[in-house]
Parts: structure tokens; sequence; C-alpha cells
């Protein structure tokens, strides 16, 4: 079964080889236009219903979402390792505001993109406003949309392997980059980052289970890093 996203790709495309128009306006156009029946649907007193959890419980993750996580998750340890750095080890005040300040905004900037482009992934699956509002724990709409700006939908594009908007920059290829777990995208530092966020804050040995669903390579990585974080645990309780 087609997603919305890729029906919707191949709706941008025939419209876009009917018109001659970019690609971009072409989705721009269809999008538009589902709004529009959308808004006819509700005069007709026959509203679409919009889809909430229950329609995806036995829908498995898609695994572009889940390396999208990965990639910026690292991205941002990344600046926040600068940013403790920077913090804990530097003496002149002055150059600490700017670094400092440098890294964690650049560390925002890849958290509002993240969310901003599974945001509008499910936009484009057909979740609803009211769980979308939900999810971002906002009240209004219109702080729903804030996150959806031009650089999260490259991104977006890029991710679902359709073609680069005009006048498209780096993010385009990122997201492609992403999907295929190559280029701009470093799985096996993704990884590393993983088991050692598991070995630092997962609960284990209290739930001896609490590693169970972990793949066993990655099972066995973070059980040999976990006596390593705890020997320094117990050297900076002694200092």
């Amino acid at each position: 079964m087609q997603s919305h996203n890729q029906a919707r790709a191949n709706a941008a495309r025939r419209r876009q080889a009917e018109t001659g128009e970019t690609y971009a306006a072409a989705l721009a156009a269809i999008r538009l236009d589902r709004a529009n029946e959308t808004d006819d649907a509700a005069q007709a007193a026959n509203p679409p219903v919009d889809r909430g959890p229950d329609y995806f419980h036995d829908e498995p993750v898609p695994e572009v979402l889940t390396e999208l996580v990965r990639y910026h998750s690292n991205r941002i340890a990344k600046y926040l390792h600068y940013a403790m750095d920077e913090g804990r080890w530097r003496s002149d005040f002055a150059e600490w505001q700017a670094m400092t300040l440098y890294k964690l905004t650049d560390a925002a900037a890849h958290l509002h993109l993240m969310i901003g482009t599974i945001t509008a992934y499910l936009r484009d699956e057909g979740v609803g406003r009211y769980f979308l509002r939900r999810y971002l724990q906002v009240n209004e709409d219109h702080q729903v949309e804030a996150y959806i700006t031009p650089r999260v939908e490259e991104h977006l594009a890029g991710l679902n392997g359709q073609p680069a908007p005009e006048h498209s920059l780096v993010w385009h290829s990122v997201g492609s980059d992403i999907a295929s777990r190559s280029g701009w995208s470093h799985p096996e530092r993704h990884e590393a980052l993983e088991a050692a966020l598991h070995a630092l804050y997962g609960n284990y040995p209290e739930d001896g289970e609490a590693f169970d669903h972990l793949p066993p390579a990655l099972r066995e990585r973070v059980l040999a890093l976990m006596p390593l974080l705890k020997d320094q645990e117990h050297c900076g309780a002694a200092d």
C-alpha cells in the first residue's frame, strides 16, 4: 500500500509533467488541493477522520525516521559535548560566552529540524492536527506550523527520495544520505553513541531485562561499556 507521502509525490510529478512547473510548486498545489477538499468535506457535514494512534499501532516504525533521530541525536550530542567542554575546562569568560552559545544554538537547530521533519512526515501520513498539537505539547495549530520550515520540507524531500525543491541547499542531500545510511550519515558513530547512552542511563542491573530489547551485538557492547563507566563513577565519588 502506498504511503501518503509517496502518493502525494507521484501526484506532484504528474502535475509537474502536465504543467511544466517546478516540483516544489506542484507539490504545494497538491497540498492546497487536499486542504480545499478537506474544507469541502467539512462543509458537506462529512468531515474526514484524522488518523490517531490506533491507526498506526500495527505499523512498523519507518526506518527513515529512526535513522533521522539517530543522525540528529549524534550531532546534538557532539555540540553538547563541545558546550560542556567549553564550560568546564576553559578559563576565559568572554570566550566561554561566545563558544558555549554557538554550540548550544547549533544543537538547538538540529533539534528543531528533527522535530519539524518528523512532524511534517506525520502530517503527510494523515496524523490529525489534534494529535500533532498533543505530541508537540502546544495549544495552537500555528505553533505546530512554526516547526515546518522550508528547510524541513527540503530535508523531508531528501529523506523520502523526492526531488530537491528549487534553491535547495544542503538539507535535501543530508536527508537522502540519512535514508541511505551513507555520505553525511555515519551509522557506526550513531551505534557507538547509542551503546554509550544505554550504558550510562540504562537501569541495569536493577532491571535485569533493561537491555533485552536490544540486538545481541548492541547488548554485548553496552554490557562491556558499563564496568568502565561505573569505575569512573566510583573514582569521581572518591575524589
